[in-house]
């Protein structure tokens, strides 16, 4: 880049008197030629001057910094907002102009298109962006892969079901479901299309150079697979629990699948005429179909004169019975006390390093909704079922256990790979990261925003605009970081407890990140108590500099 004008830069109206030995001006008509604009723009900036536009266009913003300049930095006690070619002003310039052009030259860059339009940016920049980039996409594939994985894993589950590997009578069961409707048959094509387009997705990825614009087709098809493989597998389900109604109505079944259908359809009516809610129905349902079947095999084994009791036969039966009611109770939607009880044993148990900021209130808060969501209830149920064969030699020598003794060891089963879960992850990654990450935010964004806001208008009717935007200039960003170094801990550990308190960990970290900002922005109290600590730092330094200058 040629660093020299063409022609004087700033006020046509030029104030500057003709020399007074010859008569004549030595000076050249102001022509603002864009070009020459664009370099004292570029002057100005290697001088301090970092908020100003690069825009080659000469306005009376440009103008009043070249005066500026000409005051601070030249020492003109009459700055006429000219830049002449090799005059004092360009002078003076120039050289921290050349040692920033000289730095740039040794910065690698990389061309790129953003929104149609082609920039420049830093290397280090550019690998920061991609970085990011790469988490997001790669996040969004591990989570539809993972999804599509769990409707194979269901599905395969299934077929060994049909194939009588979990005995003939469930195999009967899934034969009478493919019977009555054909869409409870697994959708596999769709499921596994989900799974390779998302798999693909992932590879593309995790190269050391990704292709992005083959990213970015690959992760078009792989939402579109998903979201197809989500409406087959959701039409499947639905279609498996409307046949078990209909079933015991339409096919001359087998005694031992018609329990398994009465249990689903009593489920059901129990639900819808009177009410329940659906781990009550199902633990009801569970219990006296069991009763029936128990009871029947009891019979059955008399008929077949084989020695049974009616100690023995009672006995087997409320075992049966019971055993019966609590997986049934397990199987459905826990909630109310017990619901509450498990959530607050729990989160009194979570490591104290990871979540030492967090308030216990806070934590069962959030526990008792992660609980509620489809995560929480599979945590709950399968930790309920482990505890409830534990209590089986128990019960078969004539105690059942309590309901403290089943909701303890519900929260010992639980607590073991609770961690491990996705919504504990994401409250992990935002329990390390959200002090460090809020006070950055504080410096960069809300205490800076405040300044602009809330602080300069007050500040400008004492010292006057110019003033204050210089100062705002050179001193504005210690300020910032002072303020931001001296809000108390305490009040950015009550919002984070509250954005804790109201997620259930479907949220990444860094969405609940994000949400806290926002609460932290809206929130008028935090904002005027940033705007009085920096109205009084500032003053304080602005009067200093008027009592000096």
């Amino acid at each position: 880049m040629a660093l020299s004008l063409s022609a004087p830069v700033g006020d046509k109206k030029r104030i500057t008197k003709s020399d007074p030995k010859t008569g004549t001006s030595k000076f050249k008509p102001v022509k603002n030629a864009p070009a020459d604009v664009k370099l004292v723009q570029l002057m100005l900036k290697a001088n301090g001057y970092s908020n100003i536009q690069i825009s080659g266009k000469c306005d009376a913003g440009l103008i009043k910094l070249i005066r500026d300049f000409q005051s601070k930095k030249v020492g003109y006690k009459k700055p006429d907002g000219i830049v002449d070619p090799g005059l004092g002003t360009w002078k003076t310039g120039l050289p921290k102009l050349q040692k920033q052009l000289a730095e740039d030259q040794k910065v690698e860059v990389y061309e790129i298109k953003e929104e149609g339009k082609t920039k420049q940016v830093k290397v280090n920049e550019f690998l920061a962006g991609e970085k990011a980039l790469r988490h997001e996409v790669l996040s969004k594939a591990n989570m539809m892969y993972g999804q599509a994985e769990t409707w194979v894993d269901f599905c395969n589950d299934v077929e060994k079901t049909r194939q009588a590997e979990e005995g003939m009578m469930m195999a009967i069961v899934e034969f009478t479901m493919s019977t009555v409707n054909s869409d409870t048959d697994p959708p596999w094509s769709a499921i596994l299309k989900a799974r390779s387009e998302a798999s693909s997705l992932q590879s593309l990825v995790k190269r050391d150079r990704p292709d992005w614009k083959k990213v970015q087709k690959q992760d078009a098809k792989a939402t579109k697979a998903y979201n197809d493989g989500q409406k087959a597998f959701k039409k499947f389900i639905d279609a498996r629990i409307g046949t078990a109604s209909n079933a015991i109505f339409t096919l001359e079944i087998v005694r031992e699948t018609s329990f398994t259908v009465i249990e689903v359809y009593a489920t059901a009516r129990l639900m819808a005429t009177k009410g329940m809610d659906p781990w009550k129905a199902h633990a009801i349902a569970s219990a006296g179909t069991e009763a029936m079947k128990s009871s029947a095999g009891q019979l059955g084994e008399y008929l077949a004169g084989n020695k049974v009791t009616w100690e023995g036969a009672a006995k087997k039966v409320a075992t049966d019975t019971f055993f019966a009611a609590l997986a049934g109770a397990a199987g459905g939607k826990l909630g109310g006390a017990f619901l509450k009880g498990v959530a607050g044993k729990v989160a009194a148990q979570l490591p104290s390093k990871a979540f030492q900021t967090f308030s216990q209130k806070a934590l069962t808060q959030f526990m008792e909704k992660m609980f509620t969501t489809a995560v929480g209830q599979e945590l709950i149920n399968n930790a309920a079922k482990e505890t409830i064969m534990l209590f089986k030699p128990l019960v078969e020598k004539g105690r059942p256990p309590n309901q403290k003794e089943v909701l303890d060891g519900i929260v010992k089963t639980l607590t073991g790979g609770l961690m491990k879960a996705a919504p504990m992850k994401n409250v992990s990654e935002f329990a390390g990261n959200y002090m460090s990450n809020t006070q950055n935010w504080m410096l960069k964004k809300l205490i800076p925003s405040t300044m602009d806001g809330m602080v300069k208008k007050e500040l400008a009717k004492k010292y006057g605009a110019d003033v204050v935007d210089a100062f705002a200039e050179k001193h504005g960003p210690k300020i910032y970081k002072d303020i931001a170094d001296s809000v108390n801990s305490k009040t950015i550990i009550q919002f984070a407890n509250d954005i804790l308190g109201g997620s259930d960990g479907s949220k990444s970290g860094k969405s609940m990140q994000k949400s806290m900002e926002e609460a932290m922005r809206k929130d008028a109290n935090l904002r005027k108590e940033i705007a009085a600590m920096i109205q009084k730092k500032a003053d304080a330094e602005l009067k200093k500099m008027a009592k000096a200058g």
